[in-house]
């Protein structure tokens, strides 16, 4: 089953209606009707996001003392002029939910940061975490970036 919703329609007296012959709603703006996110000086802000790609993420080893792996992510192709705001998340298919690592970057940049991963030391019995394993299981990282 398939629905074809009418498109919204916007008179230029202000009235707004979906799906209506006539629109019913009236729609006020109070103020400046703004197309772009901005900061609380008012200054234009970017957003960018991106993904690593799942089941192929280059995931590195670290060696540090604690297992884990760790990847780099690159978002020069955003042109921030300054480091940004980074909201990261990583996903999965399996195990993601107990590592700890996937939401916090690390030497961000305007051109980057990194994400750390590891299993938390007190699970026994855990698998080993390598850049195949997190692979195997779809483990990558999705971010939203904002800045300008």
């Amino acid at each position: 089953m398939s629905f074809n919703w009418p498109e919204p329609e916007l008179t230029v007296s202000g009235r707004v209606g979906i799906g209506t012959e006539t629109p019913k709603a009236e729609l006020h703006v109070l103020g400046k009707l703004l197309g772009a996110a901005q900061d609380i000086s008012g200054t234009a802000l970017r957003i960018c996001c991106g993904k690593t790609p799942e089941g192929s993420t280059s995931w590195q080893p670290y060696v540090g003392g604690i297992e884990g792996i760790y990847v780099d992510l690159d978002t020069s192709g955003c042109g921030f002029q300054s480091t940004p705001i980074y909201l990261v998340n990583m996903h999965g298919n399996s195990f993601n939910w107990e590592a700890t690592g996937g939401s916090s970057p690390y030497n961000s940049t305007k051109q980057g940061f990194r994400i750390y991963v590891r299993f938390p030391s007190d699970r026994d019995g855990r698998p080993n975490l390598t850049p195949d394993f997190a692979n195997s299981k779809g483990w990558h990282i999705q971010w939203l970036a904002i800045g300008n």
